[in-house]
C-alpha cells in the first residue's frame, strides 16, 4: 500500500486558506467527505469544469493546452479479450457521469512523459464507489490482456494497488506494453482518486510520483472548490 508524498507540485495559484477544508493528519495527504456530504450529490459539467485545478499546480512551466467536456465512460482500457471480464465491462459501460478533461504540459517543450492529463466525473457517492471495485476487480482478474493493432497483437500487462491517505479511496493503476519493436514495457501510470461521489482520475504516463502527487493535489482542489460549496442532487 502507498502512502502519498506530495513533492515537485507547489501549488502556485491554490484556493485561499479561508475556503480549504481543515488540516486533518498529515497535510501532504487528500482527506476524502464520506460522512460529510449527501451521497446522492452530484456536479454539472460546468462545476467541474470551475474545479479543475490550475496548470501552476505542476509548477510554473506548466501550461493547459486543453480541455473538453464529457469525457468520461466504459472500463478504461481495451478488456474485450477478456471473457472473464465481461459481466463487469456490461455493467461499467452503463454508467453515466458529467465529466471535465483537462491536458497540462509540465514544460516549456511538450515531451510526452511531461504531459499529465486529469479527468473529473461525477456521480452518486455509491456509483463512483462502485466504479473503482470494477477497476479493481477487472485488474485483479484480466491481468494480462491482448490488444490488436494495425501492425500486430500487443500484450497488456496491468497490475492495480491501494493508495493510502487519498480521498476517500484510491487506486494506483500500471499498464505495460509488450510485442513488437514499438513495444518495450515500459510501464505508465493512472492514479483513480474517489472524494465523495467525484473521481478523479490522473494519467501520467511514465511518471509515477507525479501522477500520485497531482492526484492528491486535485482530490484537495475538488473537496475544497466542490464540497464547500454547492452541489445538485441526482
Amino acid at each position: 500500500m502507498l502512502t502519498v508524498l506530495l513533492t515537485g507540485c507547489a501549488n502556485t495559484e491554490g484556493p485561499s486558506d479561508a475556503r480549504r477544508p481543515a488540516a486533518t493528519g498529515d497535510p501532504s495527504t487528500a482527506p476524502g467527505v464520506d460522512g460529510e456530504a449527501d451521497p446522492k450529490r452530484v456536479f454539472t459539467e460546468a462545476e467541474l469544469k470551475a474545479a479543475l485545478p490550475p496548470a501552476g499546480a505542476l509548477g510554473r512551466h506548466a501550461k493547459v493546452v486543453a480541455r473538453d467536456l464529457g469525457h468520461f465512460g466504459g472500463a478504461g482500457g481495451d478488456w474485450s479479450q477478456c471473457a472473464a471480464g465481461y459481466d463487469l465491462r456490461m455493467e461499467v459501460s452503463r454508467f453515466r457521469a458529467a465529466s471535465v478533461q483537462q491536458t497540462v504540459h509540465r514544460t516549456r517543450v511538450a515531451e510526452n512523459d511531461r504531459i499529465v492529463t486529469v479527468l473529473l466525473a461525477s456521480m452518486p457517492a455509491g456509483r463512483s464507489e462502485r466504479q473503482l471495485e470494477i477497476q479493481r476487480r477487472l485488474h485483479e482478474i484480466c491481468p494480462n490482456v491482448t490488444v490488436d493493432t494495425e501492425a500486430a497483437p500487443v500484450q497488456e500487462h496491468r497490475q492495480v494497488e491501494d493508495v493510502a491517505a487519498l480521498g476517500d479511496e484510491a487506486l494506483l493503476k500500471s499498464v505495460r506494453q509488450t510485442g513488437g519493436d514499438e513495444y518495450d514495457g515500459t510501464p505508465s501510470y493512472t492514479v483513480d482518486v474517489r472524494v465523495g461521489g467525484v473521481l478523479v482520475i490522473v494519467m501520467g504516463g511514465g511518471d509515477k510520483e507525479t501522477c500520485i502527487s497531482y492526484a492528491a493535489r486535485t482530490a484537495q482542489w475538488i473537496r475544497a472548490e466542490l464540497y464547500a460549496a454547492g452541489g445538485t442532487s441526482g
